[in-house]
């Protein structure tokens, strides 16, 4: 009888036991809950964490002005209610912007992180030029034409404009390639023209007078590197070269000046 007394009193202490945890648990996550209602009003509402400088990074094209409108942060606003979100959906409607990161550093800065696209070829549009990135991305237009830029000719792009992609259809993805292996190798910057008026017969003209007789755009990587070892050739040997032919055949050769 005394064990089994002393194993009902085990168990109604033991109920005891663990209806005090509880309530402890319970009183010390109402405590927490204040306690982080409490910061969250002072954070929000204390001068100590108002807005007093915006730092831009990673901008040429654009202007830190420019920049910091376009996000809608503004000095004085307090940190935590900047919304991080908006300020990169309103830059990532900008056409040089490429990607953004927006951080805050507490208690009073916010930084503005800019990756920007850039322009690496032009396209006449009437009296127009589009500024166009590596990915086919209109940057800008403009009246005049960049001279350091090569220009592309024979693209349909009626009504386009900064932000729309020029490459926007399948057919145009070997257009892409040409583009994106001709900056990788550093031919790009040597090409005054680059015409696809004819699908099947790319014609290309560089800075230094020579033509090249591209032909079709099938094998764009190789067909362009083996265009950059003959131009090497050329330099290098000072041929007095006049036009490359690439459409005739397996064996491109060149044309010289008699």
């Amino acid at each position: 009888m005394g064990g089994q007394a002393r194993g009902e009193k085990m168990k109604k202490l033991s109920r005891v036991e663990r209806k005090m945890r509880r309530r402890r648990f319970f009183f010390r996550f109402l405590l927490l809950i204040i306690l982080t209602f409490s910061i969250s009003v002072l954070a929000l509402n204390s001068d100590f964490f108002v807005i007093k400088n915006i730092d831009v990074i990673g901008n040429s094209k654009l202007t830190k002005e420019n920049i910091i409108s376009e996000s809608s942060i503004k000095l004085g606003e307090n940190i935590f209610k900047v919304s991080i979100k908006d300020g990169k959906e309103h830059l990532n409607r900008l056409s040089y912007v490429k990607d953004v990161k927006i951080k805050r550093k507490l208690p009073k800065g916010i930084i503005i992180n800019i990756i920007e696209r850039k322009e690496i070829i032009q396209i006449k549009e009437i009296s127009a030029f589009l500024l166009i990135d590596i990915e086919g991305y209109v940057l800008d237009i403009v009246d005049s034409e960049d001279h350091n830029l090569p220009q592309l000719v024979g693209l349909n792009i009626k009504d386009k404009k900064p932000g729309d992609n020029v490459f926007s259809l399948e057919k145009d993805n070997e257009g892409i390639e040409l583009i994106k292996e001709g900056h990788a190798i550093k031919l790009l910057p040597k090409i005054k023209e680059i015409n696809m008026e004819d699908d099947g017969n790319v014609n290309i003209v560089l800075f230094n007078g020579i033509t090249v007789a591209f032909g079709t755009l099938d094998n764009v990587k190789y067909k362009l590197g083996l265009l950059n070892t003959i131009l090497k050739d050329v330099e290098e040997n000072q041929r007095p070269c006049t036009m490359i032919v690439m459409n005739k055949g397996d064996n491109p050769f060149i044309v010289v000046d008699d």
